[in-house]
């Protein structure tokens, strides 16, 4: 999610700098880290379920069928 975020977020940057706006490096990192947090929130408000990379989410009925 990280990634595809940076990416989005390079592409709304290209096009702005396309417009002639201009901005800070310090303002495109805040710019990014907002961007990343807004869209976890939306991914999260459609219901999905964000986790670490290397998580492995806990599914009982795929844990009872691995162990019989």
């Amino acid at each position: 999610m990280k990634i595809t975020s940076m990416r989005l977020y390079a592409d709304l940057l290209a096009s702005a700098a396309r417009n002639g706006w201009d901005y800070t490096p310090e303002s495109i990192v805040s710019g990014s880290k907002r961007h990343f947090d807004e869209m976890k929130l939306q991914l999260i408000a459609a219901g999905y379920e964000i986790v670490p990379v290397g998580a492995r989410p806990h599914c009982p009925s795929l844990a009872k069928l691995a162990s019989d």
